[in-house]
């Protein structure tokens, strides 16, 4: 992962100091577990199909709690145990990972891996499916985050 502000002592561009902080796949892929996969234990992040190693989940899940993107919760069940989930600012990113998911489609057919009830979403108006998550979302940390 780049350091932080490698970019931004360089250049005062908000997408190269945006890409400090998201710029490597392994981050946008644990958001986008975080966000539409309903993966929010370690073990589950851990199993992802890209296979992300131990060392760097646990680097990026600090790194993403320390610049406020995610935050941990105690599992209901075990003390030993935390639940991740995306804050407001994590949030934001739905609309870039939106992006990217519609340009993969478009551009490299890359469909396959989307369940088939969120690829009809991914076709409605962008607002529409960031609402559709949110609910999703909502839903969830109602349950675990108090």
């Amino acid at each position: 992962m780049v350091k932080r502000n490698e970019h931004c002592l360089n250049s005062e561009c908000p997408i190269a100091c945006s890409l400090d902080l998201i710029g490597d796949h392994w981050t946008l892929l644990i958001v986008r577990s975080l966000m539409f996969e309903h993966r929010h234990e370690y073990k589950d992040l851990l199993a992802i199909p890209e296979r992300i190693s131990s060392n760097i989940l646990s680097d990026r899940l600090k790194k993403l709690e320390e610049e406020g993107l995610i935050r941990s919760v105690g599992h209901p069940e075990s003390k030993r145990r935390k639940l991740y989930y995306l804050t407001d600012k994590g949030k934001d990113l739905i609309f870039v990972l939106l992006d990217i998911a519609r340009w993969g489609v478009r551009h490299l057919g890359r469909a396959d891996s989307i369940p088939p009830e969120k690829q009809a979403v991914l076709g409605s108006p962008p607002e529409q499916v960031a609402k559709f998550i949110f609910e999703d979302l909502k839903a969830w940390e109602k349950k675990f985050v108090r």
